[in-house]
């Protein structure tokens, strides 16, 4: 009995002890179950938090990424690869600098650079090339994740098209460079209009401008001659001056072009807008033209003159490189061309001025000499006929009164044409009033004999 019982109660030890095993492996199998539910869960609620993510970067406008801390990309959003026509895969690590425009991309690689060590938010503006080859300009922004001890764990970041915005920008500054330019000239201009004596020096001045505004070797300003509807060159700016078209490097070349028959004068003088000659070698030869080749000009701008709304001439802008102008520049070129046919006709006008001016100046200095000389001369010769009248009835002394007021009145008249010549101005003017000047001259001219 009591070995039954002893046997029994080891049984049932080892049964117990069994039962623990069996219990304690249960508890491990059901903390594996728990943990390998939690994982699901987690798995599961990663897989729905990226799927929410991607669908949120998906519908994003812009285009998104993220990547490593070294700055390597590991994922690009659809609208990144829609718009560069790459993959994610091959869009992934440092492959995306494949889009950046090359001459913004040394640029974009070194502030790229400076950003990851200095773990901060920034921005830069690159080109970055469409699927179809085309670039558009991109505000790429950056900002890190960073752990509790500060370092960088992720960055994040955004491009977004700012090409319209660049356009503006574009043509915001050209628009300014072109109204800046023309008061500049204009400045310039009036200054010289205000300092300058001689007319004809303002036109060389406003050409001189134009050729350093627009980098032109060189210049050439033309005419249209209504009578015949041919063009011809009026004068040059070159090497710092101005030549006429009378100038011996002219000379034996045909210096008018019919309308009918070169390009692209027509052009300009029908349309009355600038027109750009990119190639001189390229356009039917004409002597003037073969006298540019061996300065080495390539270009030519021509931009057309007006006079009150008439289109008058042009100016040749030349260049010795192959040049193309923006809109914005050709404005600026006609407003300074306007401003070479206002100093033309200013100029002109100037000369008529002056000639006119010569011409009265003439006349009122034969009228001056008519006034003195001849009246002078008229009072000697009625003194000489006194004194031979007198003579005739034997009044000798009576005559040689007369004869002492004609060389009176002949040194006076001598004196006076010295004077008239030298000042301009009769002598009798200058000590009394006209009425004055007539009585005295009456006095001398009428004195009774004695």
């Amino acid at each position: 009995m009591v070995d039954d019982a002893g046997a029994k109660l080891k049984l049932l030890e080892q049964e117990l002890a069994h039962a623990r095993s069996e219990l304690d492996a249960s508890r491990k199998i059901s903390a594996q179950l728990t943990e390998e539910k939690e994982a699901l869960r987690i798995h599961a609620d990663r897989r729905q938090w990226e799927a929410g993510f991607r669908l949120a970067t998906d519908t994003t406008p812009g285009l998104i990424w993220f990547g490593r801390a070294d700055g390597s990309v590991e994922f690009l959003n659809s609208q990144w690869c829609a718009y560069t026509g790459l993959s994610m895969e091959e869009g992934l690590g440092w492959n995306w600098v494949s889009v950046i425009h090359p001459e913004d991309l040394p640029g974009l690689i070194e502030h790229w650079g400076e950003i990851i060590k200095s773990a901060r938010p920034d921005e830069h503006e690159a080109r970055m090339r469409r699927f179809d080859g085309a670039y558009r300009w991109f505000l790429l922004r950056c900002a890190p994740l960073l752990d509790e001890s500060g370092a960088v764990i992720r960055w994040y970041g955004t491009n977004t098209d700012i090409e319209e915005r660049k356009r503006v920008e574009q043509a915001l500054s050209a628009s300014e460079n072109v109204s800046r330019g023309q008061a500049e000239a204009l400045k310039s201009t009036l200054d010289a209009l205000a300092m300058e004596p001689v007319a004809d020096k303002l036109v060389e001045h406003v050409l001189r401008i134009i050729t350093e505004q627009f980098g032109a070797h060189s210049i050439s300003v033309w005419r249209r001659d209504p009578a015949t509807g041919m063009i011809g060159i009026e004068m040059a700016f070159e090497e710092g001056r101005v030549v006429t078209s009378a100038d011996p490097r002219f000379a034996g070349m045909d210096k008018w072009l019919p309308m009918e028959e070169r390009w692209p004068w027509p052009e300009v003088f029908r349309t009355g807008k600038p027109s750009l000659i990119e190639d001189i070698r390229t356009v039917p030869a004409f002597s003037l033209r073969d006298r540019l080749l061996p300065m080495g000009i390539i270009t030519v701008l021509l931009v057309p003159m007006f006079v009150a709304g008439h289109l008058e001439g042009a100016i040749g802008l030349r260049f010795v490189e192959k040049r193309v102008f923006g809109t914005e520049e050709m404005d600026l070129a006609q407003a300074l061309a306007n401003q070479v046919m206002l100093m033309i006709q200013f100029a002109r006008l100037s000369t008529q001025t002056r000639e006119t001016a010569v011409i009265a100046e003439r006349n009122r200095i034969a009228r001056d000499i008519h006034d003195t000389l001849a009246q002078g001369l008229t009072g000697v010769i009625v003194q000489l006929e006194a004194a031979e009248d007198a003579n005739l009835r034997g009044l000798s002394a009576e005559a040689g009164e007369h004869l002492d007021r004609a060389r009176r009145l002949a040194r006076e008249s001598l004196n006076e044409a010295r004077r008239s010549v030298h000042a301009l101005r009769p002598q009798a003017l200058a000590d009394s009033n006209l009425s004055g000047a007539l009585a005295e001259l009456f006095t001398k001219m009428t004195q009774e004999r004695a």
